[in-house]
Formats: structure tokens, sequence, C-alpha cells
């Protein structure tokens, strides 16, 4: 992961369409966010991330709008570790109340040990979960951690002096 943020150059206060574009030159993908209103997001495919050289990172208009900031984060980590899918999405800020979806977006399977955590690691085995899928996501999960820092440390930073 250290050389992966060596290669995309990413530095404390970053923006995230700072993050994108560097993303983007450094995969050879033409990577678009679309922020989408309701009847744009029902039509949005499931899983697909990747088609040929575009990736598309859709978000609701309305989630919250730091929620939208991890979506995108979270679907530049996915493209960032090689994947073309993404077993969230399309994200919102509702399946944070649904226990399976809380635990992909948690990134259960990639080593998180706490109580909450095996409940929804029990909760995604009723439902079937790919094991696969489920290390996919944590491993999003994990770099979105280390991206979001990168973009959101700054801003408290700044608080702080005031």
């Amino acid at each position: 992961m250290d050389r992966l943020f060596e290669e995309l150059e990413v530095e404390c206060g970053a923006s995230v369409q700072c993050i994108t574009e560097r993303a983007s030159a450094l995969l050879g993908l033409d990577i678009e966010v679309d922020v989408l209103n309701e009847e744009e997001w029902r039509a949005v495919p499931r899983f697909v991330l990747v088609d040929g050289d575009r990736a598309r990172i859709p978000v609701r208009r309305s989630d919250p709008q730091w929620y939208r900031l991890h979506v995108v984060i979270h679907e530049l980590s996915h493209l960032l570790c090689g994947h073309t899918r993404c077993e969230t999405l399309p994200m919102t800020f509702d399946q944070l109340r649904t226990p399976a979806q809380v635990c992909a977006l948690a990134g259960v399977g990639g080593g998180v040990g706490s109580a909450a955590l095996d409940d929804c690691q029990e909760s995604a085995d009723d439902e079937q979960t790919d094991p696969r899928q489920v290390a996919l996501e944590a491993e999003a999960e994990a770099l979105a951690h280390r991206l979001g820092s990168f973009v959101l440390v700054p801003q408290f930073a700044s608080a702080e002096l005031v």
C-alpha cells in the first residue's frame, strides 16, 4: 500500500478531485463521479464500477455530503486495488441501517475484531456472502480509510486553529 501512495503522490490536504485525477492518470481510466437524482439513482446497475476504459462512481444527491465523500473514496480505493466491481454499489446512506450492508461497508473479513462486527459476520453468513467479495470490500475499505485521512485531516486541523 505504501508503494501505491508513492505512485499516487497523495499529500495531506489533497482534494478528492485531485486524488481522482491522479488515480485516473495512474490507472489509465476515465473516472467519472456522477451526482444523481432519485430517478437516475434507481437506474444505476448493481456492482458495476468499470466498463472498458471508463469507471463510473455514482453518488445519490440526497445522501449527506460526508457520506458521498466516503462513497467516492471507497470506490476510488476499489479502482486503485484493481477491482472492477463493488459488492455494495450503489451505496446509499440508507444502507447503514441494514446490518449486512454495514458489514460490507466496514470490510468484515479484514481482521477487524469487535462484537458488533462479529454480529455482522453472522448476518453476512446468513445471506450467503462470498468470502472473496467480503475480502475485496475489506481491502478497499482499508485503503479508503487511509485516503480519507489525507482529505479530512487538514479540515480538522484548521478547525483546531480557530
